[in-house]
């Protein structure tokens, strides 16, 4: 046995005996957490600005950025109000977080948004591992890879995104939509991102897609053209959401905010450093994105690959139009379950495993890039 052979066994065999429990869900959500948490120690730039938290919100009894425009928002839903901070003005239809103020009467809304925040990103890390033990369905293969989403901005948000942003709600609950199958539930699920975050509607066509074709990779099926609950569901739920947007626009005279040319501008902006963007996004993930290229390649199933690479693609250049490329991309991790699904049908269980812990040792090790205060450079 080899040297690095004898080190994966070691940790292999450790590992299983650590999940050889009845509670080793729950260590997976621990273990998980804890990786999250070591994985700033090579970029500590998105936890620069708690002290500013601390102090607008605990010392002076006040809220923290955007939590400000959320309390605002809340005092009056349909009223279109323009702000000094330009992050502010892009806010106008996200109401999800205003509405939830509204409704419990909310007086500390920093305090309840980000404390409430933090339960569901441990609730999420939770029903991410009963998740992916169904497409995996081996103990360890998912704790490596619940680890590696841990540690980018998708499973960091919850407790990285302090800012009143309100991303990791949009990731919360596009994960529901496809968490559950109960049509009712995924309709809610997509209805509620969609007033999260606009880009939900976007992402919406992934979590369309995931409906549509994952049980055709897992079992080798062709595609039917025949829509099923979830995917009724999901066109519902964006119908909805633009329905209601365009009552609000048109009568109740709340208005978008985006200049004409603003995306174009972004973009170009974004291509000479397109690498790095498209890299960043998915860390250590894209071994997993392109060995299922590969596979559904070789398989023939150039249908499923031109969902699955189109998806990916597509949704990760959309960052490019935005100054927050991280956070915009990172609505692709949709095409990341399919993407274990499609790798799980060649690989076996050693090889997953292998892969899966490469995959999160890259997650970990790569500096998370939603925000650097380097000398002479601020990535996004």
């Amino acid at each position: 046995m080899s040297f690095l052979e004898n080190i994966y066994s070691r940790f292999e065999s450790k590992s299983l005996a650590f999940l050889a429990n009845n509670n080793w869900q729950l260590r997976i959500v621990a273990i998980a957490t804890l990786a999250m948490l070591l994985s700033f120690f090579n970029n500590q730039s998105p936890l620069h600005d708690f002290r500013n938290f601390y102090d607008d919100v605990i010392v002076k009894k006040g809220e923290y950025f955007l939590y400000n425009v959320t309390k605002d928002r809340s005092q009056n839903l349909t009223e279109h109000r323009v702000y000094e901070e330009p992050a502010s003005n892009n806010r106008v239809f996200r109401l999800t977080l205003p509405v939830l103020v509204k409704i419990f009467h909310i007086r500390h809304v920093s305090v309840f948004v980000y404390g409430l925040q933090l339960i569901l990103g441990i609730l999420l890390y939770f029903l991410l591992t009963r998740f992916l033990f169904q497409i995996l369905n081996d103990k360890l293969a998912t704790m490596l890879a619940v680890i590696a989403l841990a540690c980018i901005y998708f499973g960091t948000s919850f407790f990285v995104e302090y800012a009143g942003y309100g991303d990791f709600y949009t990731f919360f609950f596009l994960f529901l939509s496809i968490y559950f199958r109960n049509p009712l539930l995924v309709f809610g699920a997509m209805f509620t991102a969609t007033w999260c975050d606009e880009r939900a509607v976007v992402a919406g066509s992934l979590v369309f897609a995931y409906w549509w074709i994952a049980e055709k990779i897992k079992e080798d099926k062709p595609i039917s053209f025949v829509p099923n609950k979830q995917m009724l569901a999901i066109i519902a739920a964006e119908i909805g959401y633009i329905s209601l947007r365009y009552y609000l626009m048109t009568y109740q005279g709340m208005e978008g905010t985006y200049k004409k040319g603003e995306f174009t501008e972004q973009l170009f902006a974004s291509l000479p450093s397109f690498g790095f963007k498209f890299i960043w996004i998915l860390e250590g993930f894209w071994l997993i994105m392109l060995l299922a290229f590969l596979i559904l390649y070789i398989k023939k199933d150039y249908l499923k690959l031109l969902i699955v690479f189109g998806g990916t693609i597509a949704m990760i250049v959309s960052g490019f139009t935005t100054f927050d490329s991280t956070r915009s991309g990172s609505f692709v991790f949709p095409m990341i379950f399919l993407g274990l699904i499609a790798v799980k049908t060649k690989l076996n269980e050693k090889e997953i495993r292998v892969l899966l812990l490469l995959v999160a040792l890259l997650c970990f090790l790569h500096p998370l890039a939603n925000k650097t205060h380097g000398v002479g450079y601020f990535l996004m």
